[in-house]
């Protein structure tokens, strides 16, 4: 089960569902940003699942929220915190001991394929009084009527990184990004493209993104770079009885990884918004004197 502490952050991992059931799970949470990040719910389009997730006060799971002077909790999601309007709300139920269940139906999944900010809000009557946070990935189901263009995952970005189970880390045996880190870079991948000049009629979410290609590898740069700072503060060369050990002596080759990364992002930035720009120069006017 997951476990979302208040206001922020929470024990790291997916909730995920199985059939009507909704046998949530613990995903993996990542040696990067162990135990921390906004945890993430993950559903299917086309599914209908129904989530159990763990209120608690504290970033480990272990002091469940008291839930007893609650009278309603909303579950809302939008694609960016930007936005005016909320696209998904679910009115959930929950216990005192802070467990609260969200059912999730392709009347909120289907279209709606791709990464959203989630919230659940706690009432008394109408005052509200706690705030979790939480990412929403919904993933294009052949089942479910996704949009046509195909939003990036976190497979997607464990994949490019060969970042996909212990087995393939074999010095840390575990994975080394937590799945809230995954999505906060490309979250900041689809920020930068939206900050970087020129400014464009029309800004893009992790819901709306249309690269995908090119913002697995924006978010690939973010991830390598932020590791980077990880390995650089925690080294630390150990030696004794004629041995000698550094393991986290990897910043230069990671810092050299992320600069390529970021680089190419960002020459994808440059050439793709300056092909927009020049795109919204031209337009069409009429005169009424030859006939509009």
């Amino acid at each position: 089960m997951i476990c979302i502490a208040e206001n922020s952050g929470g024990k790291g991992g997916v909730a995920g569902g199985a059939g009507s059931s909704g046998q949530a799970s613990q995903g993996a949470q990542g040696f990067g940003a162990h135990g921390y990040g906004y945890p993430v719910i993950e559903a299917t389009t086309g599914m209908t699942v129904t989530l159990e997730v763990q209120l608690t006060k504290d970033y480990n799971g272990e002091i469940a929220s008291d839930l007893t002077d609650i009278t309603k909790i909303l579950f809302k999601a939008r694609p960016s915190m930007a936005s005016s309007s909320t696209e998904i709300e679910v009115e959930c139920t929950y216990t005192p001991e802070g467990v609260v269940t969200l059912p999730l139906t392709p009347a909120e999944l289907n279209r709606n394929n791709g990464v959203w900010y989630a919230e659940f809000l706690c009432y008394n009557d109408d005052l509200l009084v706690q705030v979790y946070k939480a990412y929403l990935s919904i993933l294009n189901g052949m089942d479910g009527t996704g949009r046509a263009h195909n939003t990036v995952s976190i497979m997607d970005v464990r994949m490019a990184l060969m970042d996909t189970s212990p087995e393939a880390n074999q010095l840390l045996d575990d994975l080394e990004f937590s799945d809230g880190l995954i999505l906060n870079a490309v979250s900041r991948a689809v920020n930068e493209w939206n900050e970087t000049p020129p400014s464009l009629a029309q800004n893009f979410t992790m819901k709306s993104f249309p690269y995908k290609e090119h913002l697995i590898k924006g978010a690939t740069g973010f991830l390598l770079e932020a590791i980077t700072y990880r390995y650089m503060r925690n080294r630390m060369h150990y030696s004794a009885a004629g041995l000698s050990l550094d393991t986290s002596d990897k910043g230069k080759e990671y810092q050299q990884m992320a600069a390529m990364a970021r680089q190419e992002w960002r020459n994808f930035v440059a050439l793709k918004k300056t092909e927009h720009n020049m795109t919204e120069c031209f337009g069409t006017f009429s005169l009424p004197y030859f006939g509009r």
